[in-house]
């Protein structure tokens, strides 16, 4: 479907929301091997006044995360030398408490992986829009958990 989400987190916003500002800035790390989705998504995130970082690759993303802490890690599925699903396990060894939106258009090789998301893990479909974008960020910033119905943007539980 195109732009949805599908996750464990209850889902709560409205169409055209903005995602709540909250106290401490959200720290996402965005991780996409495509120029223009970083751009996209890094131009979105930040002007949602998100405390962003970028990389392009696996090795990049480890390399910054050593240096600095992330509330959410915002990563493409399909990338060169390392999938985005391994670079979230290798994450989560130095923070388990880090959430994960994966940015994809292969949900099914994800599932075909892994067959279900991990505590704090959703997806993404891409191509996705703004509001979809926003909408899947914001549910990982206010952390929300299971349950849920689908919201009047047309997000969806996993």
């Amino acid at each position: 479907m195109f732009g949805t989400v599908k996750s464990l987190w209850q889902q709560v916003s409205h169409r055209g929301a903005r995602p709540p500002a909250p106290s401490a800035p959200l720290r996402v790390l965005i991780v996409d091997d495509e120029e223009g989705i970083r751009a996209f998504v890094s131009r979105v995130v930040g002007a949602a006044g998100f405390e962003i970082a970028i990389a392009s690759d696996a090795a990049e993303a480890l390399a910054i995360a050593s240096t600095r802490s992330f509330d959410l890690l915002l990563t493409d599925l399909m990338m060169p030398r390392m999938y985005g699903n391994e670079l979230a396990r290798l994450l989560r060894l130095q923070s388990p408490g880090l959430r994960v939106l994966y940015l994809t258009g292969n949900s099914d090789l994800l599932f075909a992986k892994q067959m279900i998301l991990l505590d704090g893990e959703a997806f993404l479909d891409k191509p996705c829009t703004k509001s979809a974008l926003l909408e899947a960020v914001s549910l990982a910033a206010t952390d929300r958990t299971a349950g849920g119905t689908p919201s009047s943007s047309g997000v969806s539980p996993r």
